[in-house]
């Protein structure tokens, strides 16, 4: 009964209860500090005034709105979401219009030829595998208004829209190909054909790079009072000189850019483009008049009334102060937050020398988003902290440096009040929210006091905001959940490294408090009970599966199998048995993934589980063990990373703290931590090789496929290789044991359900 698996096989298999597994790297994580300002409804309160928390990591365009909040300059909702607009688009999205609606309307021409591919490339190569932007959606839109005024009016069997649409094709082509060429002229061509062509010789020509040439074309076209597109002309053209003196700059080719976008802008209002002339002087003064153009954009970015077209000037705006001998302030307060790591005491010396001679809130922000806790300068700008009225819109951001630059020395009651007193105003965003719990977290007075802070408010991914509407995401996740107002919830990374920093029996009495979710107990339970299958402690293990029992009824029956199996093999048996149906489960919350479904929906990737003879050296916290993994880093009490702020607050970040209550448990969480061999390392096959077992132990898999086998009588003995099948498929256990498993199942249990249900192995 030996049999390979098939390509095919993966089908067979999942339709029959495989666990829920990825392929390839897991999705990203829920965040807990969205850098680019929250929900909609926070950027909407953002753009209305309220400003919140100021992160180093922040985007540029939200940067320069918290200056502008910093100083009480209002932002206002459409200049607002005009800054974080998309920029540049090129492609079509959905497939709707541009270039799609293009190839769909040209098919109303009778005897259209078919071209030989479904969407039009429109970037032509550049240089370093890059691609530069040739045709836009407009063009498209444009051309197809044109085909069907063509056609309403001459015909779709016209033989001279047929040539119409012949050039059109050779245009659109040289979007991306320098191969291109126009189809020739037809033999007397009507009048608003020949007119037609000569603005498709001239686009052709624009496509191509030949910007002199189309300038020329175009301007011919803005004199002839008989061409349908005359009224394009003037924009066209100054376009051309434009894109000429970007390729090729040089005294003369500025100068006639700089004479056709005056001409443009001189226009009467409602001429084609003219509304772009400004942006095109820009750009132009970017090159020529560097110093004077950066002038302008500051005294433009400083008005009170902030116009929707900001984003293009604040690019150009940063650009321009990178370089320049004398930084505008607010460029200058900025580009200071950017400050690389290395670059950190100059920033805060900058800082506070700004600070000191203006006594600017925005730079006082800067200075203590720069000082690390215990610090001279820290020292000496908390007094300054302390002075910022509550009215002030740097206040919130103040407070959070303060209490960050003092967590580790102040009192904790005295951190406790002033935490619970700015937790306590509702105005608070999901991320400040998140921020001040995190601090609540590691100054909390005992269990009870972890259990009630440690619940965060997660955020979409960046990568994937309709992230919660996923049900295959969201039970994939595994860490987050929803609670009874249909809001969503998790343990905070902090509570997470707290939680997985505690004995086992402290942490057993944290998954008993009744004032976390359901979800988050279960959470607590498994992972303990993985902690005490690796400690050896029965009672640990009784205790856990009578509590398992109403936290996960999906495996009611397996819990109390554990509670009523004789000490030895047969607890270990049935032990083992419940963890084969767990491919989530982990000793650490990091990476452990909840049971969700059905058993054979429960996601995740198994461990090969190995609990040591005896305890080997201390490893808690070891570095490459502990958070190994791509979308979670723990780190150690002195560390320098903030679990909420990994990657999104940069510099000013808090580093993890564990609570008073917490520190004297480290010498016996430690100890525990000797017994347990790193699991996290292989998950999602992120280590090039699995760790070495120890030398010494117990292999679970090796345990669970022995006794199957010596109780062929045993009902759960078929299930048993049933589930080793998956787990040789689905971990990095050594020794074929899935191959094993399967042979066993189809010598013993032919007709089973479990053999049925298992038809193929992978080796």
């Amino acid at each position: 009964m030996r049999r390979a698996a098939k390509a095919a096989a993966v089908a067979a298999i999942s339709t029959v209860g495989a666990p829920l597994l990825a392929s390839g790297e897991p999705p990203p994580a829920v965040t807990f500090i969205d850098s680019q300002g929250g929900t909609p409804a926070e950027l909407a309160r953002f753009y209305a005034g309220r400003l919140p928390v100021v992160l180093t990591r922040a985007p540029d365009e939200l940067l320069y709105l918290d200056w502008r909040l910093l100083h009480r300059l209002p932002i206002g909702q459409k200049a607002g979401k005009a800054l974080f607009a998309p920029c540049c688009e090129t492609v079509d999205t959905p497939l709707t219009g541009g270039s799609y609606g293009w190839l769909d309307d040209r098919k109303r021409v009778e005897g259209a030829p078919e071209l030989s591919y479904y969407y039009l490339p429109v970037d032509r190569p550049g240089p370093d595998y890059t691609s530069i932007p040739n045709c836009f959606p407009d063009a498209f839109d444009s051309a197809s208004a044109t085909l069907k005024a063509r056609i309403a009016r001459y015909g779709a069997k016209s033989a001279a829209v047929k040539a119409w649409l012949a050039t059109q094709d050779a245009v659109f082509d040289a979007c991306a190909n320098p191969a291109a060429a126009l189809p020739p002229l037809t033999a007397h061509e009507p009048q608003w054909l020949a007119k037609d062509r000569a603005y498709q010789e001239a686009a052709f020509a624009l496509y191509n790079f030949r910007n002199a040439e189309a300038a020329e074309r175009f301007g011919a076209i803005a004199r002839d009072s008989a061409s349908p597109w005359r009224g394009r002309g003037l924009y066209l053209r100054a376009r051309a000189l434009f894109r000429e003196a970007l390729a090729r700059p040089g005294a003369r080719t500025l100068a006639d850019a700089d004479s056709a976008v005056a001409t443009l802008a001189a226009a009467p209002p409602g001429t084609y483009g003219r509304d772009e002339a400004a942006d095109m002087k820009s750009a132009l003064d970017y090159r020529e008049h560097p110093a004077a153009l950066l002038q302008r954009l500051d005294r433009e970015l400083g008005e009170r009334t902030l116009s929707e077209y900001a984003a293009t000037g604040l690019v150009d705006y940063l650009s321009l102060a990178r370089s320049a001998e004398h930084r505008p302030d607010a460029a200058d307060w900025m580009l200071t937050l950017r400050a690389e790591p290395a670059k950190k005491d100059a920033a805060l010396a900058h800082s506070r020398a700004r600070w000191s001679a203006s006594r600017d809130p925005a730079w006082l922000v800067a200075a203590l988003s720069f000082a690390d806790p215990g610090s001279e300068a820290a020292g000496a700008l908390l007094a300054d902290a302390d002075a910022v009225p509550r009215g002030d819109p740097a206040w919130l951001t103040v407070q959070y440096h303060r209490l960050r630059l003092t967590l580790g020395g102040a009192d904790a009651d005295q951190l406790r009040r002033r935490l619970d007193s700015i937790l306590a105003d509702p105005a608070l965003t999901a991320y400040e929210w998140n921020l001040f719990s995190a601090m609540r977290t590691e100054v909390a007075a005992d269990l009870g006091d972890l259990a009630r802070h440690s619940i965060r408010r997660p955020y979409c991914p960046r990568s994937y905001q309709g992230c919660f509407d996923d049900a295959h995401w969201v039970r994939y996740e595994g860490s987050i959940a929803r609670g009874a107002g249909g809001a969503w919830f998790a343990f905070g990374p902090d509570a997470r490294a707290i939680a997985d920093r505690l004995p086992l029996d402290e942490r057993i009495r944290l998954s008993r408090d009744a004032s976390l979710p359901t979800a988050l107990r279960l959470d607590l339970a498994l992972t303990s009970f993985a902690r005490a299958v690796q400690l050896r402690r029965d009672a640990a293990i009784d205790a856990l599966a009578r509590e398992l029992v109403p936290l996960l009824p999906q495996l009611r029956g397996d819990w109390r199998a554990i509670l009523a199996a004789r000490p030895g093999p047969d607890k270990r048996f049935a032990t083992f048995f419940a963890m084969a149906k767990l491919p989530g489960l982990r000793s650490n919350l990091v990476q452990y993934q909840r049971p969700q479904g059905g058993v054979s929906d429960f996601p995740g990737y198994w461990v090969d589980w190995t609990i040591p003879a005896r305890p080997g050296e201390p490893a808690f916290p070891r570095e490459g063990q502990y958070g190994a993994g791509n979308y979670y880093w723990y780190a150690v009490a002195e560390g320098p990373a903030d679990l909420l702020c990994v990657e999104k607050c940069g510099l000013g970040a808090a580093p993890l703290r564990l609570p008073p209550f917490v520190q004297p448990l480290q010498a016996r969480a430690g100890a525990e931590q000797g017994f347990f061999v790193s699991e996290e390392a292989k998950t999602y096959r992120l280590a090039s090789q699995p760790p070495a077992p120890p030398p010494s132990g117990l292999r679970v898999w090796e345990e669970l496929l022995g006794w199957a086998r010596a109780h062929p009588r045993d009902p759960r003995s078929p299930q048993a290789f049933y589930w080793l099948i998956h787990i040789g498929r689905w971990s990095d256990t050594p020794g074929h044991i899935g191959r094993r498993a399967f042979a066993l199942l189809h010598a013993r249990y032919p007709r089973s359900v479990w053999a049925e249900r298992a038809p193929y192995y992978y080796d």
